[in-house]
């Protein structure tokens, strides 16, 4: 078994077509790209972003986190990306918390708009999650969805996540109260997956 996650350095994960690394305040302009698109945000809480110091904001917050070690969060790359968009993020995902007490950590993702249908937040999750479980010691990760969300609800359920709970008019925008779906994957879950997975191959 690898050793357990201690924030010591910031752990660069890659996938068949993508690498997920620190974010760093360069990136404010591409994140503002993906959270300034109302599409996008439409089902976050909170409202799309209008200007370059709310992405600034955000990368500064998850930073914080980090060298709290509260948080951890990656900037999504593509590796085949065109050379004039080479390492620029294109999405962010990670764990928001992480109780070590309770070994549970809950994630949370945002995929620019041009990348959507490419599989591309499946596969960047199924690394987070197997960070979450083999490096962090993880039994339970969470995730939630506005109710609306049913491209977000698909990818969880794809991952093996179940919902455990709707929260009804839990958070109020746009005038309006909206309902939040609550999803839940355990590790014991996400190892018969990948069995039954790895037996239909053989």
């Amino acid at each position: 078994m690898p050793p357990l996650f201690d924030f010591t350095q910031f752990p660069t994960l890659e996938t068949e077509r993508l690498i997920l690394r620190e974010l760093r305040l360069t990136d404010a302009d591409a994140v503002f790209r993906i959270r300034g698109d109302y599409e996008v945000t439409r089902y976050n809480i909170g409202a799309a972003y209008t200007s370059l110091d709310q992405s600034i904001a955000l990368i500064e917050s998850v930073l914080n986190g980090y060298r709290e070690e509260n948080e951890l969060r990656w900037g999504i790359v593509l590796k085949d990306a065109p050379r004039s968009e080479a390492g620029q993020v294109i999405g962010v995902c990670g764990y928001n918390y992480w109780s070590r007490i309770d070994h549970r950590g809950s994630v949370g993702y945002d995929l620019a708009r041009p990348y959507w249908g490419r599989g591309i937040m499946p596969e960047a999750l199924t690394a987070i999650i197997n960070f979450g479980f083999e490096r962090m010691g993880l039994n339970r990760i969470e995730a939630d969805a506005s109710f609306y969300n049913t491209a977000s609800t698909h990818v969880l359920e794809k991952l093996g996540f179940h919902q455990e709970g709707l929260q009804r008019e839990q958070y109020f925008e746009d005038g309006s109260y909206h309902d939040l779906r609550l999803f839940a994957l355990l590790k014991r879950d996400w190892e018969n997956k990948a069995k039954t997975f790895s037996n239909n191959q053989a």
